[in-house]
């Protein structure tokens, strides 16, 4: 019967039915789009970093890092990070990350919350969605990353030629400034309210959360009315498509 499946139980019919290593498949992406890619555009390499050398002598650095917590049922989270490095004296950027980093995240509209591939903490390979496992082919992962960064991300970098433009950059871009454009926030409130759905408080103050999450963002309700459609876009990235936040959106349009 249901309730006398163990965890091991659980663990082990989701491990039968995972098909592909998303570890592997992220060792693919990164060999044949990301590294050449970024090879075309005169960055190199050095493991997960690369870096291209600026008119002034600083230095533009992409890094690629990883949750710790990755493993075959969650899936496979990783980021890139851009900064800028003067790497002149020959020293490498700290863990290869350097000064005024931005996440790509922030050069995506709407943080990239509308891509299946979406994660907190960047882009997520396998784990499970709607109870099965996310088996997306590997050329599908790979169009999706090629976009964003052809669309998005190259275009804004290969504009940077030395410090002061990295500057102009980071003031666009930085957390502290897209953190308060519509996109994100609207995004990032849209979220918050999916995610209410499996969240847990055992005192029942989630809605109140809700409304603190509104206020903290500034979002308002005609902000709210014109982008419900937004809340069906990001449904791909959800464990559980079947949510919709809008009749709870629609609430809380209309509160303060």
């Amino acid at each position: 019967m249901k309730e006398d499946l163990t965890f091991e139980d659980v663990y082990n019919e989701a491990i039968r039915l995972t098909k592909s290593n998303p570890f592997e498949i992220r060792d693919a992406v990164v060999k044949e789009l990301i590294k050449p890619m970024l090879k075309e555009h005169g960055f190199t390499v050095g493991g997960n970093t690369w870096c291209r050398k600026l008119s002034d002598g600083e230095k533009l650095v992409i890094h690629m890092d990883g949750n710790r917590f990755n493993n075959i049922l969650s899936g496979v989270s990783f980021g890139f990070r851009i900064s800028l490095h003067d790497g002149r004296n020959g020293a490498k950027p700290k863990y290869g990350i350097g000064e005024m980093k931005i996440d790509s995240n922030y050069f995506l509209p709407y943080f990239g919350m509308c891509s299946p591939l979406y994660n907190v903490e960047g882009y997520n390979i396998g784990g499970f969605r709607d109870g099965m496992p996310v088996d997306m082919p590997v050329e599908e992962i790979k169009k999706y990353i090629r976009d964003d960064f052809e669309q998005y991300i190259l275009p804004e970098l290969l504009k940077v030629d030395s410090r002061e433009d990295y500057k102009e950059m980071y003031g666009r871009f930085c957390q502290e400034k897209r953190s308060k454009d519509l996109d994100v926030r609207i995004a990032w409130f849209i979220h918050s309210v999916q995610y209410s759905f499996i969240s847990y408080r055992a005192d029942g103050k989630v809605h109140e959360d809700l409304i603190k999450s509104k206020r903290s963002l500034k979002i308002t309700k005609e902000e709210i009315l014109s982008n419900l459609d937004l809340a069906d876009k990001m449904r791909c990235n959800l464990n559980d498509t079947s949510i919709d936040a809008k009749p709870i959106l629609m609430q809380l349009a209309e509160e303060e």
